[in-house]
């Protein structure tokens, strides 16, 4: 345990071995937190995240380089500019389907984190980045299952139906009151050759959302069903 915290001590201090390790660390743990956003399909993998970490662990490092080399200066302002900067990447991995379903929220908010990251471990403070990396991989890891079963099984959902005949809608809100399921709010759009409905719903209590939508899809004059989240 003391030499752990020896060598964290030692690792926080401005020296050459000091400034490779933090660089290193920041590929390595961009690296592993874009491998797991890379592996489920998202817009920001490996590369991005890997680059990101070791980009704003650097500018840090110059930041603090430039501080100790000339007496003077703002320790600070390169990695504020990376954080605004960041923000701007971040959007370019959200994106809106054609059926108005967002994704790319959690990829954003890790790719922004990851960015803090980066700072904090060019900044040598090693043993905050070290507990923030192992929070970041739980939360994206360990809670993504917690997080789907609680939205999967939700007593509220809302969902968009596209139907081609008024038929179609009348059969929709047929089944769900079938069902028990008390339509709180709905929206109804008329387009060239189809109905498209958003459905606020209070199933009463925990039910499969997945079997919901299967099941909606399989009526009559219904072209498609999703839930919007």
């Amino acid at each position: 345990m003391e030499m752990m915290k020896n060598l964290l001590t030692y690792l926080e201090g401005w020296n050459g071995l000091s400034v490779a390790v933090r660089l290193i660390l920041a590929a390595l743990m961009g690296g592993i937190i874009g491998m797991e956003r890379g592996a489920t399909k998202h817009a920001a993998g490996l590369r991005t995240f890997t680059l990101v970490c070791l980009g704003a662990a650097l500018a840090q490092i110059v930041d603090l380089h430039c501080v100790l080399l000339y007496g003077t200066g703002d320790p600070v302002r390169l990695a504020q500019g990376g954080i605004s900067g960041i923000g701007f990447l971040g959007v370019g991995t959200i994106i809106v389907t054609g059926k108005s379903h967002i994704k790319g929220l959690t990829t954003a908010a890790t790719l922004w984190t990851t960015a803090v990251l980066g700072i904090s471990i060019g900044a040598g403070y090693i043993y905050a980045s070290l507990l923030t990396f192992a929070l970041v991989m739980i939360v994206i890891k360990a809670m993504a299952g917690v997080s789907h079963k609680h939205i999967q099984y939700h007593r509220l959902m809302r969902i968009e139906v596209e139907v081609s005949a008024n038929e179609g809608a009348r059969g929709v809100t047929a089944y769900l009151r079938e069902h028990g399921y008390h339509i709180t709010d709905m929206e109804r759009k008329q387009c060239d050759d189809h109905i498209l409905l958003g459905l606020d719903i209070d199933l009463g209590g925990k039910r499969d959302h997945n079997q919901i939508i299967e099941e909606i899809n399989r009526l009559d004059a219904v072209d498609f069903a999703t839930e919007i989240f």
